[in-house]
C-alpha cells in the first residue's frame, strides 16, 4: 500500500467532508457557523471536542519564513529541477524481487543516493548518512541538546511497476518527468507517490542548512525505506532495527509518514486530515485437495465447484460496521459536525446525540468508501485449480484479503472464517485443518475458552471425496495502537498545520482519520507513540495514484516543503 493509491479508502473524515460537498453541491445547502443546528445539544457530553491549538509561528527562530522560499516561480523552478533526476530513476518494487545480488531489477536503486547527494550538495556535507540493509538511506542532521528527542520522517523511494500494455495510454512516458508549465503538473511514475515527499524534506531541510542562524537542537532524522510497495520489510523493517538500536523504543518524539486524506475544504473551511492509526491485515488461503479422476466420470461435485461455494458464504456474510466510541473516526465526525454542521444536517444530529449505531448505519450505508472505515473487509482476490479441460482438478486454492477495523482481530477474524466454512466442510465430509501453528488463532480459542483439539475433534468426518480444507493465514499485521489526539506533540503538529496553510482558507482545521492501508509507519510503532500519517497537499493535484498519468502539482509540492520546513522548526523550539 501506498498513500493515495486507488483502492486506498480514504480517512472517515475526508470522506465525510467529500460526502457533504457532493450533498451541498446537490442540494445546494448553505454551511453555517460553528454552533449545532440544534442548540440543545452540547459538545460538555464528548471527551473529545475538536478543540484547535493556536496557529504556531515559528518565526521567533530568525529564520527566512516558508512562504518567501518556497513561494513564486523561481521555487517552482528549483523544485522542478530536484523533482525531476528522482522521477526519472525506474526504482520499481516488484512482488518477486530476488536477492539483491542475484536480480538486476535492484539495479536502480543504487541510483537513488548518487542522485540526491548531486542535487541536496549542502545536506550531504553536514548530515550524518547510513545506508541499512543496501539500499534503506537514513540522513540524521544532529541537535545540540542530547536531552531532547529526535523526529523522524520517512519517505520511500520505490513505486510501483508500470504494465507495458498501458505504455500508449501515458500523456509522457512514465520515466521522464516531464514538467508541463501550463497546467504546473510533473508526470511520471513516483511523481507523487511517493518520491514527491523525498523532494519536499530534503528540499525543506536544504533550505534550513544554508542559513547560519539555523542551529538545531533537536535532532532530525530521514528515513527513506525501498520496498514500501511491497510491505516495508527489507526496507523500513530494517531501518526500524537500526533505530531502534540507537535510540531505544520510545526514543523518537514523533513520526511523520505518508498516509491520511492530505487537505480538504468544505466552504470556507480547509480540513487536514491526518490518519491516526491503520488497520490491521490479514490474508488468508484456502486450499482444497481431492481425489481427482476423468471429467467424462465426474463426481456431483469438483474441487472448483466446492471452493465456489465456500466464497458464495463469504461474500454472503460481510463483518458488521462499528463506530467506537471517542475513535479517531468518532472524532472526525464530531469535528465535522462543530465546524461544519450544515453540511449534512442528518448526520450531524446523530453525532450530537451520541448515537454510534445510527451513525454506523448511516455511512455504511452511503458509500463503500465510509463503510470500510468502520468496517473489516474481506476480498476474493485471488482464485487457481485445474491442470486440463478433461481432468478433473484435484488442488484449488482461493485467496482472501482483510483490512480488519478495531472492533475485530486477526484471531477473530480466522475463526468466523471456520464457522462460515463449516456448512461446505460437512457437505462434502471433508478433514478440516484450520490454522495449524498459528499463535494469533491459538491465542483467540484459548481466550474464548474454545478448546483447540475439541475444535479440530468436531470437524473430523468420514471423507467421501477423500478431500482436506486447509486454511492458513499469509502474511498479517494487527490494527495500530492509535496516536493521541491531544496534549503537547499533537498542539505542534496541528498548530503548525493552521499556520502554514492560513492563507488557504478562512479557517484551518486538524481533525484526525484512519488509514484501511498500510505504512512504512507499522514497522516505527516501537519507536514512538506519535505517529501521525499524512501527506499535506490536496488530493486533486496528486493525481492518478498507481495507474497511468501519475502526476503531482508543483504549487502542492511547494506546499509540502513549506509545512516540513515549519514543522521542523516548531518542534526544534518545542522543550517537550
Amino acid at each position: 500500500m501506498a498513500v493515495f493509491r486507488l483502492n486506498i479508502v480514504l480517512s472517515l473524515a475526508a470522506l465525510s467532508i467529500a460526502f457533504a460537498l457532493e450533498h451541498v453541491q446537490t442540494n445546494q445547502t448553505r454551511l453555517g457557523p460553528d454552533d449545532s443546528p440544534d442548540e440543545s445539544l452540547r459538545y460538555d457530553s464528548y471527551r473529545y471536542r475538536c478543540d484547535q491549538p493556536h496557529a504556531l509561528d515559528p518565526s521567533a527562530d530568525g529564520l527566512l519564513s516558508s512562504q518567501d522560499l518556497f513561494t513564486g516561480s523561481d521555487a517552482i523552478d528549483i523544485l522542478v529541477k530536484r523533482h525531476q533526476p528522482l522521477v526519472q530513476i525506474p526504482s520499481i518494487c516488484y512482488d518477486d524481487l530476488g536477492d539483491f545480488d542475484d536480480d538486476e531489477r535492484w539495479e536502480p536503486f543504487h541510483k537513488v543516493p548518487k542522485v540526491l547527494k548531486e542535487t541536496y550538495p549542502i545536506i550531504h556535507n553536514i548530515a550524518t548518512i547510513e545506508t541499512i540493509h543496501k539500499f534503506g538511506l537514513v540522513y540524521t542532521i544532529s541537535g545540540s541538546d542530547e536531552g531532547l528527542d529526535p523526529i523522524l520522517l520517512t519517505a520511500h523511494q520505490d513505486v510501483v511497476p508500470v504494465e507495458e500494455e498501458t505504455l500508449d495510454r501515458w500523456e509522457y512516458p512514465p520515466f521522464d518527468a516531464h514538467y508541463n508549465p501550463k497546467d504546473g503538473f510533473l508526470w511520471g511514475r513516483g511523481a507523487s507517490d511517493d518520491k514527491s515527499r523525498i523532494t519536499a524534506l530534503m528540499s525543506a531541510m536544504e533550505a534550513l542548512l544554508s542559513q547560519k542562524d539555523y542551529q538545531p537542537r533537536r535532532s532530525v532524522i530521514f528515513a527513506f525505506g525501498f520496498d514500501e510497495e511491497c510491505s516495508g520489510y527489507r526496507g523500513a523493517g530494517e531501518i526500524a532495527k537500526h533505530l531502534e538500536k540507537q535510540y531505544g523504543e520510545g526514543g523518537i518524539a514523533v513520526i511523520l509518514d505518508e498516509g491520511g486524506a492530505g487537505l480538504q475544504t468544505l466552504g470556507d473551511t480547509l480540513y487536514a486530515l491526518p490518519a491516526v492509526y491503520e488497520k490491521g491485515y490479514l490474508d488468508v488461503w484456502f486450499d482444497i485437495d481431492v481425489i481427482g479422476g476423468h471429467s467424462s466420470v465426474p463426481s456431483p461435485h469438483t474441487a472448483i465447484g466446492m471452493m465456489s461455494e465456500i466464497v458464495t458464504e463469504l461474500e454472503s456474510s460481510p463483518f458488521e460496521p462499528k463506530i467506537m466510541w471517542n475513535s479517531p473516526v468518532h472524532q472526525g465526525l464530531i469535528c465535522l459536525a462543530r465546524y461544519s454542521p450544515y453540511a449534512i444536517p442528518d448526520l450531524t444530529n446523530i453525532i450530537y446525540h451520541g448515537d454510534l449505531d445510527a451513525a454506523a448505519h448511516y455511512l455504511s450505508h452511503a458509500s463503500p468508501n465510509t463503510q470500510y472505515l468502520i468496517q473489516t473487509s474481506q476480498a476474493v482476490d485471488w482464485i487457481a485449480g485445474g491442470d486440463k479441460i478433461n481432468c478433473l482438478p484435484e488442488f484449488v486454492t482461493l485467496g482472501v484479503n482483510h483490512r480488519i477495523a478495531p472492533q475485530d482481530s486477526i484471531g477473530s477474524v480466522q475463526y468466523r472464517v471456520v464457522k462460515l466454512t463449516e456448512h461446505v466442510v460437512r457437505k462434502y465430509s471433508l478433514q478440516l485443518r484450520a490454522f495449524e501453528g498459528d499463535d494469533d488463532y491459538r491465542r483467540y480459542l484459548a481466550a474464548e475458552g474454545i478448546s483447540s483439539e475439541d475444535d479440530k475433534a468436531h470437524h473430523q468426518w468420514k471423507p467421501t471425496y477423500n478431500g482436506t480444507l486447509t486454511l492458513r493465514s499469509g502474511k498479517k499485521s494487527r490494527v495500530t495502537p492509535q496516536t493521541p489526539t491531544s496534549g503537547p506533540i499533537w498542539d505542534i503538529f496541528a498548530g503548525t498545520v493552521r499556520h502554514t496553510f492560513a492563507r488557504e482558507a478562512s479557517r484551518v482545521i486538524a481533525a484526525p482519520g484512519a488509514m484501511t492501508a498500510n505504512t512504512d509507519s507499522r514497522h516505527y510503532l516501537s519507536l514512538s507513540d506519535h505517529i501521525y500519517r499524512w501527506s499535506p497537499g490536496s488530493l486533486a493535484s496528486f493525481g492518478n495514484i498507481h495507474t497511468i498519468n501519475e502526476r503531482v502539482q508543483l504549487g502542492e509540492l511547494s506546499n509540502m516543503a513549506k509545512f516540513y520546513y515549519d514543522f521542523i522548526r516548531n518542534f526544534d523550539q518545542a522543550d517537550i
